[in-house]
């Protein structure tokens, strides 16, 4: 059977099942708890979702347009102006300008990507070139479940009270990405640029637990929601973001702090394997990595950076971190600075792979006067501003609660309940 119906996203249908209750709302609003708005793809031709037990097609304006029973893939294509849906095995077709929303049965889940997702899917006309925005519309809470897994993974029981520190964190973190982003289309990416969320894939008890236990518990400052960012490995001492991203606003309780007790020396996060680290390069070597990433870094084509002739590194924090570092070449001077350096100083191209912190010392061998050899021994994985993941693990593990770990990687902050 083909059915081919086309509705404007504006109509609205009296008595039929609405999406309103999967709407964006202004976080913590009236004391419930918000939905989030999850970009999980854009620019996309084809996307493609299935069900095991069914679900309808809508309009933003909840006008029903298909209802899929059962098990069920839907194949959704752009014609401009119209979103357009083909289902199968029934081969069933429908067509909604602008939008549709992909409503789930019986409170199950659309597969997207191999990935399980609670709440809505709404897949969206990016506009005349035709490409495809796919996003999840899901309760603040879920998204959490799906998020703690994938971002400090399962400490284990002992530490249970490091996973209510990343989940309110991350609650936090997610809360002041929508009020940031309240005008646009989107709430938080669905990766590393925001929080790495996962749908219901790999989700476990004892982290659903913890985002049970803090539910509606974010971190405040001063009346204000924090910024939480977080990191998995300090290295022995926290980044100040003001050397780290000039350009992000600077937060009295993200100036960096010791990552010790005071009655002890060894850092918290001593244990973590990237606690410290060294990688080596011949001056070849490191040449070739900086002839595929400071063109990509800095926006400039490949015939300008030339061949490697020194490094060195210019500022340092307090902290150990390199703030500027200088790379010479036979074309050009180049300046680093803060967290950037990361993705300069590449370690495998081929796999992606960065380095993994800017706390590092900068060993070269010269031979007359180009380097010949060059060493980066640090510590640390990540940009280090905020609470160290793997700080925030030995902590529990020694009997600290949840508030007391994060008032340590955020001094000045309280733990206060939204909803």
């Amino acid at each position: 059977m083909r059915v081919r119906v086309l509705a404007c996203c504006g109509l609205l249908l009296v008595g039929l099942c609405t999406i309103a209750s999967w709407r964006a709302e202004a976080a913590g609003a009236g004391g419930t708890e918000p939905d989030i708005r999850v970009l999980l793809a854009e620019g996309q031709r084809e996307v493609v979702l299935t069900s095991s037990k069914g679900f309808s097609v809508q309009t933003t304006g909840g006008l029903i347009i298909l209802e899929v029973p059962g098990d069920a893939t839907a194949r959704v294509t752009a014609s401009y102006p119209s979103v357009n849906v083909v289902v199968s095995p029934a081969n069933t077709v429908g067509a909604v300008e602008g939008e549709a929303v992909i409503v789930p049965k019986q409170n199950s889940e659309i597969v997207y990507g191999e990935i399980p997702y609670a709440g809505v899917i709404r897949v969206a006309l990016e506009g005349a070139a035709g490409g495809l925005t796919v996003r999840n519309f899901v309760p603040l809470e879920t998204y959490l479940q799906g998020v703690l897994p994938h971002e400090i993974g399962n400490p284990g029981a002992d530490a249970y009270d490091a996973l209510k520190a990343q989940a309110v964190a991350a609650r936090t973190y997610a809360v002041d990405k929508m009020h940031e982003r309240r005008g646009g289309t989107f709430d938080v990416y669905a990766s590393v640029q925001d929080q790495v969320y996962r749908g219901r894939k790999g989700t476990f008890r004892v982290a659903t637990a913890a985002v049970r236990d803090t539910r509606g518990r974010t971190l405040q400052h001063r009346g204000e929601t924090a910024k939480t960012y977080y990191s998995a490995c300090c290295g022995g001492h926290t980044s100040d973001i003001r050397l780290v991203w000039p350009a992000r606003e600077a937060k009295d309780y993200l100036h960096g702090v010791l990552d010790r007790a005071r009655t002890e020396r060894g850092a918290f996060c001593r244990e973590n394997k990237y606690f410290r680290w060294r990688y080596s390069f011949t001056g070849m070597e490191m040449g070739e990595i900086l002839r595929v990433t400071l063109p990509r870094e800095l926006g400039i084509s490949e015939n300008e950076v030339g061949a490697l002739k020194n490094m060195r590194v210019e500022t340092r924090s307090a902290s150990g971190r390199v703030i500027t570092l200088s790379i010479e070449t036979t074309k050009n001077t180049f300046t680093i600075e803060g967290d950037r350096i990361r993705w300069v100083l590449m370690v495998d191209v081929s796999k992606g792979r960065i380095l993994p912190s800017v706390m590092f010392r900068l060993d070269k061998a010269m031979e007359r006067d180009r380097i010949s050899f060059v060493s980066l021994a640090g510590g640390g994985n990540g940009h280090g501003v905020g609470m160290c993941q793997n700080g925030a693990i030995a902590m529990a593990n020694r009997g600290y609660t949840y508030q007391m770990i994060l008032t340590h990687y955020y001094p000045g902050c309280t733990v206060e309940k939204m909803y």
